[in-house]
């Protein structure tokens, strides 16, 4: 399988990370992003409340580039008698930074609070006294009873003498405890940002910075890209760059430059050819070139346009579409391909959302033409349009799911699984959208018919389900406590195999562990194939191997319940089953290993020992494989002798 990463440009998403990293309680990370703040907890075993600390460096940043505004002036002035306020507003517009300041204002420290269930749990012992705390609340489940959680919060708040203040979206309401968070103007704080990254009062006007029309440059804006911008120009400030060449390069100016361009291209094939790049780009330029004239004539078909005048041969024609200063042709590493597509690496995640922002009358010939690309029999370019669906999530989200994801998800084929799936990973590397991916994919595991639960167990096979790794077995535990089929249990055993690595090893195999343990087949079945894909990882490489970093006790029942699956009659796991001849099979690669690796044994002797606790057919079919596995000197005859007394004793 071709994973996203694999293609040239793959990266989804705007990531304007650029503060530090901030350790949470048990086992969670805070980074920091411009005028926002993004938590990941990655912890295992995700405790029901946890705590993170805004750090002081932190705290300095904020207030070095505050922009005060009047939420914030009306915050700080309600919290002076209120425990408990509603800061609403949408993310990546300040409102966390907004809420961190007037917190710091009214309490001796900030600290975010993480609630994974029920904030009913939240009592006095996990609140420091005096301090403020903040509580995102955009996608919590427990929104829907604000008022009555407000309640809770505010109570256990007077005692702790704290204040806490919940961020939700701007539809929530809170009577009488609410305010409407007011964006800071985008110039303010990349002025304020400018100054403080070189540390000079004076570096706006000993930059000359207000002849370049900071305001128009930087209009519509976030908060969050205005920090980006300006720490972004003053390292080159400090490297001595140009500013007019840096203000050229920076991907935020590119819609300016775009709409030009757009004026340019009379064309509807040279425009064509600017959408499929921005889909197909590091792909072959005929790939590329094909797909565009296939959108050329989609659009006249559908719209009934008038043929285009244009009278320039066809094989210069490229040149007049390669005008935008964004798309080149380089060659190719591999013969027989010619050149290939490339975009600059700035405008990789830009590039389609401009197209559709732009041009909204294009946007369902769009649908179409991504739909059929993605029909093809070549898996880059099936990858390809997996990831332009992802990029247009940030667009419309309500949109594209309804558009591709519903679609996909329901399809009884797996190409088309894999294409939701890949979309949902690239749209998953977007902070502003990740949490919208994870509620979808959650409400697929938990409430969705067979296909879309498939589509779930494929799409948490990505590396970016490492994140809240606890939250993606849980949803892997439910997808096969209610399924008996072959193929959802195997999409979860491929996931679970595909996220297995250094950091994750001990408690996947936990996991499986206790789904081998328990009573719901699929639970056994998934347990059982996610066994045979990591069962052979016994040697060193890119991932761990499987004995060396998880629990003996686990790996025995993983075992034992496996080997005792495949001894039952089902069609699927049973004698007759291909899964029961690569377990055994495996089983006696392990069996080779006893001399090399002496980990190992411990494991074999309790599979053993388990066995001979179990039924007359469990200790006939081990003592069976023995004798085969003597006479093909598997195992050698003192080791045969001292397993069979290892049966007998139980």
């Amino acid at each position: 399988m071709i994973s996203l990463q694999k293609l040239n440009g793959a990266t989804a998403g705007r990531d304007w990370f650029s503060g530090p990293v901030n350790h949470v309680s048990d086992g969670a990370s805070a980074y920091g992003a411009g005028r926002d703040l993004y938590y990941n907890v990655v912890s295992s075993e995700s405790l029901p409340v946890q705590t993170a600390p805004v750090r002081e460096e932190h705290v300095q940043r904020i207030r070095g580039c505050l922009v005060v505004t009047e939420s914030q002036i009306t915050l700080t002035s309600l919290l002076a008698d209120e425990p408990l306020l509603l800061l609403r507003g949408s993310p990546n517009t300040g409102r966390t930074t907004t809420a961190i300041a007037a917190l710091l204002d009214v309490a001796k420290s900030c600290h975010r609070l993480m609630i994974k269930e029920d904030p009913g749990q939240v009592s006095a012992a996990h609140l420091e006294r005096g301090a403020g705390y903040f509580l995102l609340a955009d996608e919590s489940p427990w929104v829907s009873r604000l008022e009555e959680v407000a309640d809770q919060l505010s109570a256990v708040a007077v005692r702790s003498e704290c204040r806490i203040i919940i961020l939700a979206r701007p539809s929530c309401d809170l009577p009488h405890r609410v305010v409407d968070h007011v964006q800071p103007v985008a110039d303010d704080v990349f002025r304020k940002a400018f100054i403080h990254r070189l540390g000079d009062p004076n570096a706006w006007d000993a930059h000359q910075l207000d002849k370049y029309d900071i305001a128009v440059r930087l209009s519509g804006c976030q908060p969050v890209e205005a920090i980006h911008l300006a720490a972004w120009l003053a390292d080159g400030v400090q490297q001595n760059r140009d500013i007019a060449e840096l203000f050229k390069e920076q991907p935020l100016f590119t819609h300016k430059r775009f709409r030009e361009h757009l004026d340019e291209v009379p064309t509807r094939s040279g425009r064509c050819f600017l959408v499929s790049s921005a889909v197909l780009h590091g792909l072959p330029e005929p790939v590329v070139s094909a797909a565009a004239l296939d959108l050329s004539r989609q659009i006249h078909e559908e719209s009934q346009e008038d043929d285009e005048t244009d009278d320039t041969p066809i094989w210069e024609r490229l040149e007049n579409w390669l005008s935008y200063s964004g798309i080149s042709m380089v060659s190719s590493d591999r013969r027989g391909e010619g050149r290939r597509v490339q975009l600059r690496d700035e405008l990789v995640p830009l590039l389609l959302p401009m197209i559709w922002e732009e041009l909204p009358g294009v946007r369902q010939h769009l649908y179409t033409w991504l739909h059929r690309l993605g029909e093809s029999p070549d898996e880059y370019v099936r990858i390809k349009v997996a990831h332009a669906v992802g990029l247009l999530t940030t667009c419309d989200f309500d949109q594209v799911e309804k558009e591709f994801l519903d679609k996909w998800s329901r399809d009884s084929k797996i190409m088309p699984k894999q294409l939701a799936a890949w979309a949902l990973e690239a749209a998953a590397s977007d902070p502003g959208i990740r949490d919208r991916v994870d509620a979808l994919l959650s409400r697929w595991a938990y409430l969705g018919p067979y296909d879309r639960r498939t589509t779930a167990a494929i799409a948490y096979g990505s590396q970016t389900a490492i994140r809240n790794l606890d939250k993606v077995l849980t949803s892997f535990r439910q997808i096969t406590r209610s399924t008996k089929g072959y193929w959802l249990c195997d999409a979860v055993a491929r996931s679970t195999a595909d996220i297995y690595a250094m950091d994750t090893a001990r408690p996947i195999v936990a996991e499986l562990a206790r789904w081998a343990r328990g009573d719901a087949f699929g639970g056994q079945l998934s347990a059982a194939l996610a066994l045979v894909r990591l069962g052979a990882l016994l040697h060193d490489g890119a991932r761990p191997a499987l004995p060396d970093h998880c629990d003996q006790a686990d790996l025995i029942a993983l075992w034992s319940r496996s080997l005792e699956l495949s001894l039952s009659t089902d069609e699927m796991a049973g004698r007759k089953s291909s899964l029961a001849s690569q377990l055994w099979q495996l089983f006696a690669d392990w069996m080779k290993e006893w001399d090399r690796r002496p980990s190992l044994r411990p494991v074999l002797e309790g599979v053993f020992s388990t066995a001979g606790t179990g039924s007359l057919q469990q200790r006939r079919t081990y003592q069976l494989y023995l004798l085969v596995w003597r006479q093909k000197r598997v195992v050698s005859t003192p080791l045969f002798h001292y397993l069979i007394r290892i049966l007998k004793d139980g």
